[in-house]
């Protein structure tokens, strides 16, 4: 069963005049990329931790320190590549005039702004 529309889709429903058809498909891609990276998202709050923590000591080791940011730099990367395919098949549900009008937002680092709790900001652990 579909999760509630939340409000960013609700205003994609009512500014791009998606289909009841576009909207279930678009909800779908949503929950398959949300179901596809739920690890990868785990993991990589897990290693920001493990970040903050090396940070914090003063004993930590500087290449652990740099080796645990490429790690998650590695799971970065592959959830925004994940999140650029989501975009792509969003795009496959809608017309050419209605990919025309998303909005300048729309596809940001990890796709579109749907994607509740996505975004970066200081100091910000997810």
């Amino acid at each position: 069963m579909m999760e509630p529309m939340h409000p960013p889709m609700k205003d994609w429903v009512n500014q791009l005049r998606l289909t009841p058809d576009q909207v279930q498909k678009i909800q779908e891609s949503r929950e398959a990329f949300l179901r596809e990276t739920l690890a990868w998202r785990d993991e990589l709050a897990g290693k920001r931790f493990d970040l903050r923590n090396l940070l914090r000591d003063p004993a930590a080791d500087p290449q652990a320190i740099l080796n645990k940011q490429r790690e998650i730099f590695e799971l970065d990367s592959k959830i925004q590549e994940r999140g650029l395919l989501h975009q792509i098949e969003i795009r496959k549900a809608l017309t050419p005039e209605q990919i025309k009008f998303l909005p300048p937002h729309w596809g940001g680092m990890y796709g579109p702004p749907m994607m509740p709790g996505r975004g970066r900001g200081m100091g910000r652990e997810y």
